[in-house]
């Protein structure tokens, strides 16, 4: 059994060549399915390496998001907690690859020396040590805002003024500086701003909440 599973699709077996020899230059022992023979079972072959080995290196480009082999054994490696991506072509990931962190190869001419090539060895070995870099530095930069969360700021905001306002009108009635007819006035126009932003922000709640279970 090999420390590193690689999962690729056929078109990309030149790229993957490449990117596996240079991990076999790194020191770690590999499976992919070159080493598949005709009598094999794949599908329990397949299973029993990605069991045994410590990281499955998925390598995804537009081809492979199509093939439903690449996806199983990414789901596996998911699910086994063992998985590091690569992006060979800038493809989109399907879901939910896309949501996690991928080491982008689209540019990769082969170098060993800097990005990203650094990254996959440092990522691979960590797992082959039990210790994953974690990803949360890197993926910052895809990962997105919370959705809509950001939008109800204004609505605190807005909600802070309110209260300043009626609080300064209230202040100035009991000191005599604001007539009964103009609190009135103040009052009613706050009630109708109140109610506006208890509107906005159960919309933006309902929708916040909507798209958090899809």
């Amino acid at each position: 059994m090999a420390d590193v599973f690689v999962s690729y699709s056929r078109s990309n077996r030149d790229r993957v060549a490449q990117l596996s020899g240079g991990l076999e230059r790194s020191g770690y022992s590999l499976w992919w399915d070159e080493r598949l023979n005709a009598s094999d079972d794949y599908a329990m072959l397949i299973e029993a390496e990605i069991d045994a080995a410590s990281c499955v290196v998925v390598a995804w480009s537009q081809t492979a998001r199509q093939s439903l082999w690449v996806r199983a054994e990414a789901n596996e490696a998911l699910d086994a907690g063992k998985l590091v991506q690569v992006n060979l072509d800038q493809g989109r990931l399907p879901l939910p690859f896309t949501m996690l962190h991928f080491l982008d190869f689209s540019r990769w001419q082969g170098e060993w020396q800097g990005s990203p090539w650094i990254d996959l060895d440092s990522r691979v070995g960590g797992m082959l040590r039990g210790v994953p870099v974690a990803d949360a530095p890197a993926m910052a930069a895809r990962a997105p805002a919370l959705q809509g969360l950001g939008r109800t700021a204004w609505l605190g905001w807005a909600a802070i003024l309110l209260a300043a306002l009626t609080a300064g009108a209230v202040g100035a009635t009991a000191a005599g500086r604001l007539s009964g007819a103009a609190f009135e006035g103040i009052a009613l126009a706050a009630l109708v701003m109140a109610l506006l932003l208890l509107a906005a922000t159960a919309f933006l709640l309902l929708r916040i909440s909507a798209a958090s279970r899809r």
